[in-house]
């Protein structure tokens, strides 16, 4: 049961990486309707508030693992302070390294 649902929390953390990428890119080429599609629209909020909830269950749980199998600091530093950002590589490495 706990694999699956990181799992889960792990495409959702991808797909909350693409989103924004789209955003981004959204931005940069000022394509306006798709901003307000995506970036101001109150369902899309609210959708992205509840794609942050397994993004950041994922990262703690990629936090707690750094602590019981990792210890290696540089990995720790990116996991805190890029924290919608890494965590779906190191719960990849994770997976890899079968920690999970």
């Amino acid at each position: 049961m706990k694999k699956p649902f990181l799992l889960f929390c792990y495409y959702a953390n991808i797909l909350m990486l693409a989103l924004f990428a789209m955003i981004i890119l959204a931005a940069l080429l000022r394509m306006g309707l798709l901003l307000d599609i995506v970036f101001f629209n109150e369902t899309a909020i609210m959708i992205r508030t509840l794609m942050s909830i397994p993004v950041f269950i994922l990262w703690i749980y990629c936090l707690v693992l750094w602590g019981k199998q990792d210890k290696d600091i540089g990995r720790f530093l990116l996991l805190f302070f890029l924290i919608g950002f890494y965590s779906p590589f190191y719960f990849r490495k994770a997976l890899k390294k079968q920690w999970v």
